[in-house]
C-alpha cells in the first residue's frame, strides 16, 4: 500500500507541474519548485519524466521548459472526440458577421474550458492563452450554469474569491444573475475580467435541453455597446441552435 501511495503522489505532483504551464509560459526548475513547494531534486526528476514522455520540452539555449507536443496530440484527440471541429464553420461565420471573437466552451468542475475560438480582427485582445475561467466569473461559465440542473449546493462550492469586485461574490448574487440571464436569454460579462471588453454567452443545448456547451462572443466596449447586445445575442442564439443540430444529430464515430 505504501508503494501505491507513493506512486499516486508522484502522478499528482507531475500533473501539478504541468498545471504550472497553463499561462503558456516558459519556466525554469526554480520557478516550478517554488510554485509547487517541491525540492529541486524532486522537481528535476519529475521534469525528466515529463520530458521523456514529451509532455514538456526544454529550450536548449535557456534550459527553460514549456509544454510539449504530446499534449497537442492528446488535445487533438479530445477535440475530435467532442466533435468540436464540426462547430468551427459556425463560429467562424458568426465572427465574420459581427467582428467579435467567438468561442465555444464546456464545463469541467468549477471552471469553463474554451475548446475552440476564433481570432477575427484581434477583438479578443492579447490573452490568447487563457482557456480556463471560473464558472461564476465568466459569461461562458454562467451560461453553462444557467441552463443546467445546477443545485444550490453546487453553487456554494464555487471559488467566489476568484474574480474581481464586479463578479458575483456569493451564491445568492450568482443565483440572481443566473435567473436574470434565463429571462434575457443570454449571460454577460461586462468588463468583469478585463477593462474595455464585454462578453456575452448563450447555451448550446443537448437533446435534454441542458447546456452541454456555451457559445461566447467577445468584443471591445466600443463594438459591443449596450444597445447592440440584444441583437448580437440573437445572432448567437441562432448560431448556437445550428451548432446544437450539427453536434447532436451527428453520430459519434
Amino acid at each position: 500500500m505504501a508503494a501505491d501511495n507513493s506512486g499516486l503522489q508522484t502522478v499528482s505532483r507531475a500533473l501539478a507541474v504541468l498545471r504550472c504551464f497553463q499561462g503558456d509560459v516558459e519556466l525554469g526548475v526554480t520557478d516550478i519548485a517554488r510554485a509547487q513547494n517541491l525540492a529541486m531534486s524532486t522537481t528535476h526528476r519529475l521534469l525528466r519524466a515529463l520530458l521523456e514522455s514529451e509532455f514538456v520540452e526544454q529550450d536548449e539555449k535557456t534550459g527553460r521548459y514549456r509544454l510539449g507536443v504530446a499534449l497537442a496530440e492528446y488535445g487533438q484527440l479530445s477535440y475530435r472526440r467532442h466533435l468540436i471541429y464540426l462547430a468551427e464553420p459556425h463560429i467562424e461565420q458568426l465572427a465574420i458577421e459581427t467582428g467579435t471573437a467567438v468561442s465555444i466552451a464546456t464545463r469541467r468542475g468549477t471552471d469553463a474550458i474554451n475548446l475552440a475560438f476564433t481570432r477575427w480582427r484581434e477583438a479578443h485582445g492579447h490573452n490568447l492563452s487563457e482557456v480556463r475561467f471560473p464558472l461564476h466569473a465568466s459569461a461562458l461559465g454562467k451560461a453553462l450554469l444557467a441552463w443546467s440542473p445546477t443545485t444550490s449546493d453546487e453553487l456554494d462550492t464555487l471559488p467566489y474569491h476568484l474574480g474581481t469586485d464586479r463578479t458575483p461574490q456569493s451564491t445568492a448574487s450568482l443565483s440572481a444573475e443566473l435567473e436574470a440571464a434565463r429571462s434575457a436569454g443570454y449571460t454577460i460579462n461586462d468588463e468583469q475580467t478585463e477593462w474595455g471588453f464585454r462578453i456575452i454567452a448563450v447555451p448550446v443545448l443537448d437533446p435534454e435541453g441542458h447546456a452541454r456547451f456555451a457559445l461566447g462572443m467577445r468584443g471591445t466596449t466600443q463594438l459591443m455597446i449596450p444597445e447592440r447586445i440584444p441583437f448580437l445575442a440573437n445572432l448567437a442564439r441562432v448560431t448556437a441552435a445550428a451548432i446544437s443540430d450539427t453536434l447532436f444529430e451527428t453520430p459519434t464515430r
